[in-house]
């Protein structure tokens, strides 16, 4: 009953999976096995499928959780590059400064030095006249002793020497005249070097700016090269929750998506009219090329017609040389005739051939003006035809360059006027309807000149031939004449022997006369012919050189193109990335703002609470200082009345006494009054001394108000710094979304900067005065700062190697679900195989047990992935831990905020305490003026007498007490401020040594997180040694696999051979 049972159970699983076949007995055991295999290898991929999605879910939660922690460093990276720029203006001025006031220094020395002169100059001067003067007086008491003396000497007009004579020009001149120029020489010279000294410094100085430019730019792009990219510094909602943050994330996906289809849009667009413009730029070229054609043809067309009017022009003149041979000719027939008919002698003969020569040639030169002529008229048709072509090529060519620049105007604003690409896509249709009509136009004149080439081609050979049958019938009526000239002589020769002679000489000498005139004709057409050729050489090479510069031109506007449209695709490029990363950027942006108004909120509380402290410090320093003056005064006041009262009893005492021992107390109060004068005199000098002690603590004073007015105001220059670069921030932080940082290096940034921010916090409640050196402090946790970036990008690398470990597994796991796809396929087949299980059983136990295998081994896989997961889990509770003492730590910087807030209201109490005091001593000192009233009163009863020496000790005694009290309130006075300066510059101290304090902690800190990066440095090389092991033992594993693959294949193979061998 038990095997039915299962056979019913395994037959009811078959037809529920498709398997209708028949299921013997024998086979249930191994059917059971692997359905069972089947069901725990599907649960254990839906398992591992959601282990991994929710392991995927945590990374990305992670990732926006660090992100805040990166936009804190980023605000703090500016910050330090702000203040870093106003140290470097700051530096800036102060080299300014002194190159100016080295400059002044050195004109005051440089006037110092002439005025020296001038004084000496005026000294020696001032020593001459006395000296003459002297010499005067005693010349005129010597003159005055002596006799008169009356000169016989003529009075001459004779003057002296100049002190500069032509003579005296020549050498070297050391007369008084030119002292003063030479003076004013130096002078100038002087002022000319301190100028140049000047102005080396000042190069100097712009140097050094230069430099420390130079210094700031090579740190800030070691910043920017090794340090965070700008995708880190965006602030994703870490306050938020994973599933706001999902519902985030899908609406920016479908953002993305909607802006991903425009951009496609937008590039299919800018596409088309990159296509158009490059069409555009190929019929350009069409054009150009064929512009050079009709140039070329144009040119021959000018050199061939050149040609052939050079030819006509030596035709010409041969026939014309030739007309004036026939002339002298007829000439000397005509001589001849004249002498043969004196002779009584007629030859019939010779004047016929005479006339049919003169007929013959005359009309053979009608036919060369008439031919002359009509060449002229073509040449003329073809002049104008030549100046037509050039004019429309001119306005061709002109249209080509207003092409060109429109090209040029559209490939720049391309990337900006994709949206008018329709209105701009008409135009160029028009245009290109233009220039194909004009294109057609110029095509119908081409090919029209190239027929009126083609029939000026043929008239020309035409000419030509004409020429070459007149040049064969002049031939011929020279070789008549030559035979009727021996005819003539031979006839002529008995009877008129000298007077032929002589007729035969003359006519071979000119016949030679005029050969030798043609041969030089010739040659100078020869001549002219080659100069001519050369002219035409020269011309073609200047042809050639401007169709290589055109050329040239081309390839450059070509090349130029080129770039542009690189240009277009890197713009395109650019702006895909902008809009990709827009969608993030606008999220950061978003809580960038959020943050900044919080921070500017709570920077508004505190420098409210900062200024309500300081206006009651100030309050109560006011006060203090009124309470110990009213004090000082009611002292005073009772020293007074005390010292009035002793005197008033002495004086009773004493009046009944002698006045002569009033007038010997007179006499000694006289002498007290003295040492009294000068004793106050030495106290006036102590007085103005600490005067002088107490202006300079108060210029210290408004030096630092000035300061922290500077501070003030370079606290709103960084708030405006900070919104440009959140404005920069909002236009490119989507060049480098890819880069992530690791929960390390936020917790150790994050670190640093907490504590900054505190100690900052702290140094700004105890110490405003302080900001300048504080500054100093800043720049060297800047440098700090760097050197922290530098080891944040080792440990993002270090990550990225973690990162690309992990997608390994992940691939690997792909891998193992493969092969699970490949198992049931295989399964799958070996189900369809299922009809012969009765014939291979043997294979399939051999395929379980390969498949049991491949399960373990995928298993093997599945628990080291699920180690690898705890292990990031821990990671993540230790970074929480991390997490929690900060915030432990944060809250105990809140404790003591509100213990100093407890401190402030003690303080106030204290006031309280004083101000009741004050009111306690104003009515004792109510009551003392009113005991004073009654004691005046008692004194005015006494006698007249006593009233006047009373009066003259009590002005004495006052005067004493005033100088006295005065000076003490000073005294007193001056002695509470140098104690107050004291206990702030004791305070101050303190502060700078808490502050050193802080600043070796934080190193401490630094070297430790530094050790700390160095333990997971060796953590990381140790993981990538694993997996290297592990990638090792996957190849091997999968060399097996490929191994029992096809050893099962062979095997498979040899059955079926065994199988039908058996057959």
């Amino acid at each position: 009953m038990d095997i039915d049972t299962l056979h019913a159970d395994l037959r009811k699983r078959l037809d529920i999976l498709g398997f209708n076949h028949p299921l013997p007995l024998g086979a249930i055991g191994i059917v059971s096995a692997i359905l069972s295999d089947l069901i725990k290898t599907s649960e254990k991929l839906k398992s591992s499928k959601q282990q991994i999605e929710q392991l995927m879910q945590e990374k990305v939660a992670w990732e926006l959780g660090v992100e805040p922690y990166k936009c804190d460093n980023s605000r703090l990276l500016s910050e330090v590059n702000g203040l870093h720029l106003e140290l470097v203006k700051q530096r800036d001025k102060f080299v300014l400064a002194n190159t100016e006031l080295k400059c002044r220094v050195r004109v005051l020395q440089t006037d110092k030095k002439q005025l020296d002169e001038r004084c000496l100059q005026a000294e020696a001067k001032i020593r001459e006249l006395l000296h003459s003067a002297d010499s005067k007086s005693r010349k005129n008491g010597v003159n005055m002793q002596r006799k008169p003396f009356v000169s016989t000497v003529r009075a001459g007009y004779y003057q002296p020497p100049k002190c500069c004579d032509a003579q005296a020009q020549d050498s070297k001149c050391h007369c008084p005249c030119n002292q003063p120029r030479k003076t004013d020489v130096l002078h100038e010279i002087e002022r000319l070097q301190a100028e140049t000294k000047n102005q080396e410094e000042v190069i100097d100085a712009y140097k050094k700016q230069i430099e420390y430019r130079d210094r700031e730019i090579q740190r800030l792009g070691a910043l920017f090269a090794g340090g965070r990219p700008a995708a880190a510094l965006a602030k994703d909602c870490c306050y938020r929750s994973v599933n706001t943050l999902n519902e985030d994330v899908g609406k920016l996906q479908e953002e993305k998506l909607a802006m991903q289809n425009k951009l496609s849009e937008a590039m299919a667009s800018q596409e088309s009219a990159s296509k158009k413009l490059q069409k555009l730029s190929e019929r350009n070229r069409q054009l150009e090329h064929e512009l050079k054609e009709i140039e070329n043809v144009a040119l021959s067309v000018e050199s061939e017609a050149n040609l052939n009017i050079l030819d006509m022009e030596r035709v010409n003149s041969d026939l014309q040389i030739r007309l004036q041979q026939s002339s002298m000719r007829i000439k000397e027939l005509e001589t001849i005739l004249e002498v043969k008919s004196s002779g009584g002698f007629t030859p019939i003969s010779s004047s016929a051939s005479a006339c049919s020569l003169d007929s013959t040639l005359q009309n053979a030169l009608k036919q060369a003006n008439e031919e002359k002529r009509a060449l002229y008229k073509q040449l003329n048709e073809l002049k104008q035809r030549e100046h037509a072509l050039l004019c429309d090529y001119e306005k061709v060519k002109a249209k080509y360059s207003k092409l060109k620049v429109k090209l040029s105007s559209q490939i720049a604003f391309g990337a900006e006027n994709v949206a008018g690409e329709g209105a701009d896509s008409g135009e160029m249709k028009q245009k290109l309807a233009g220039l194909e009509e004009r294109l057609r136009e110029v095509q119908e004149e081409r090919d029209r000149c190239c027929g009126e080439s083609k029939r000026l081609r043929d008239s020309i050979a035409k000419l030509r031939g004409e020429n070459t049958e007149k040049d064969l019938r002049i031939t011929q009526l020279e070789s008549e004449m030559c035979l009727q000239k021996k005819a003539s002589t031979s006839s002529n020769t008995g009877r008129l022997r000298t007077a032929d002679s002589t007729g035969s000489g003359q006519t071979s000498l000119s016949v030679q006369a005029a050969f030798h005139r043609v041969e030089r004709e010739r040659d100078a057409a020869k001549r002219e012919a080659q100069q001519l050729e050369i002219e035409r050489d020269s011309l073609r090479n200047k042809l050639k050189l401007a169709t290589k510069s055109q050329i040239d031109e081309q390839a450059k506007h070509e090349e130029t193109i080129i770039g542009y449209s690189g240009q277009i695709a890197k713009l395109e490029a650019e702006k895909r990335d902008l809009l990709c990363g827009q969608s993030s950027s606008q999220t950061t942006v978003h809580l960038l703002r959020e943050e900044n108004r919080d921070l500017q909120e709570r920077l508004k509380d505190v420098e409210s609470h900062f200024s309500k402290l300081r206006v009651a410090h100030s309050q109560l320093k006011i006060l203090q200082e009124q309470t110990e003056r009213a004090l000082t005064q009611h002292q005073d006041r009772l020293m007074c009345y005390e010292s009035q009262l002793g005197s008033a009893e002495a004086k009773l005492n004493q009046v009944d006494g002698t006045i002569d021992c009033a007038n010997k107390d007179i006499g000694k109060l006289r002498g007290d009054v003295s040492v009294l004068k000068a004793s106050n005199a030495a106290l006036q000098r102590e007085k103005d001394k600490l005067l002088i002690e107490l202006d300079k603590k108060t210029e210290k004073l408004f030096t630092v108000e000035t300061e922290l007015g500077n501070l003030k105001a370079s606290k709103s220059g960084m708030r405006d710094t900070i919104d440009r670069l959140q404005r920069k921030l909002e236009n490119a932080s989507t060049d480098n979304i890819q880069k992530e940082s690791t929960l390390r290096s936020v917790s150790t940034e994050t670190d640093t900067l907490r504590k900054q921010v505190a100690t900052l916090k702290r140094s700004h409640d105890n110490a405003v005065a302080e900001n300048g050196r504080l500054s100093n402090d800043l720049s060297d946790a800047g440098s700090e700062l760097t050197l922290t970036k530098r080891k944040l990008a080792d440990c993002q690398q270090e990550v990225e190697r973690m990162k690309s470990q992990l997608r390994e597994y992940v691939q690997e796991i792909q891998r193992a679900e493969e092969l699970l796809c490949v198992k049931e396929r295989e399964r799958e087949e070996m189900l369809e195989h299922y009809k012969s299980l009765s014939e291979g059983v043997n294979m399939l136990e051999v395929s379980n047990q390969t498949l049991e295998v491949e399960s373990a081994e995928a298993k093997k896989l599945l628990q080291e992935a699920e180690g690898r997961i705890n292990g990031l889990q821990e990671q993540v509770g230790l970074r929480q831990s991390e997490i929690k003492t900060y915030e432990k730590q944060i809250n105990e910087l809140s404790a003591n905020i509100v213990a100093l807030e407890s401190e402030v209201d003690c303080l106030k109490e204290e006031n309280q305490h004083l101000r009741e005091d004050l009111e306690a001593t104003k009515d004792l000192c109510n009551k003392l003026d009113l005991q004073k009233d009654k004691l005046n009163e008692e004194l005015n009863e006494h006698s007249s007498i006593r009233e006047q020496l009373n009066r003259e000790n009590a002005t004495l005694k006052r005067q004493l007490t005033l100088a006295t009290t005065g000076d003490k309130a000073a005294v007193d006075g001056l002695q509470e401020l140098l104690a107050a300066s004291r206990s702030e510059v004791e305070q101050q101290r303190i502060v700078t040594s808490q502050l050193n304090q802080e600043v070796k902690s934080l190193k401490e800190q630094v070297s430790d997180l530094s050790r700390k990066l160095e333990q997971e440095r060796d953590r990381a090389t140790r993981s990538e040694a694993t997996a290297n092991e592990y990638s090792v033992q996957l190849q091997e594993l999968r060399r097996m696999i490929t191994d029992d693959r096809f050893a099962q294949v062979q095997s498979r193979e040899e059955d079926d051979y065994n199988r039908y061998s058996t057959f």
